[in-house]
């Protein structure tokens, strides 16, 4: 499976990485639209991993949520290439976007069934279950370290 992991540099490959989000969150797990857009979607650094046909396979977003720590989240990769490294790809993407912002931690709200894709990647879970658009999540946070 051929893709290309990049930053979200243009409105186009916004909306293909929201079209995704929609195709994920919306379709498969029947969460309302409304609550897959926010504000934050504005101000965040998003991340695509675009195929050989052009179409959107993974995306991940960066929000800065003080001086040294950002916020990961609206993570989604496509059903036919879950499995395949897309998703690290795109957090590692988002990783490396977190340090050249100059934080020094990330923290992300985790569906239950991800805990051990984050967990791998160095994350710890801080508390108890909470309920996101309907959805257990738990928050997860990594101290980004060289």
């Amino acid at each position: 499976m051929d893709y290309i992991v990049r930053f979200a540099s243009t409105t186009e490959e916004r909306e293909l990485a929201y079209g995704l989000r929609r195709d994920v969150f919306e379709t498969e797990q029947n969460v309302p639209r409304p609550l897959d857009r926010d504000a934050n979607d504005h101000a965040a650094n998003h991340v695509v991993a675009i195929d050989a046909e052009g179409r959107c396979v993974g995306t991940g977003r960066l929000v800065r949520l003080d001086a040294r720590t950002g916020l990961i989240g609206r993570m989604a990769v496509a059903a036919s290439h879950r499995r395949h490294g897309v998703g690290a790809k795109v957090i590692d993407m988002l990783h490396d976007l977190a340090k050249m912002r100059g934080l020094g931690e990330c923290h992300c709200y985790v569906q239950i069934p991800a805990v051990p894709f984050f967990t791998h990647r160095g994350y710890q879970a801080v508390g108890e279950a909470v309920q996101l658009e309907g959805v257990p999540h738990v928050l997860m946070r990594k101290p980004l370290i060289d």
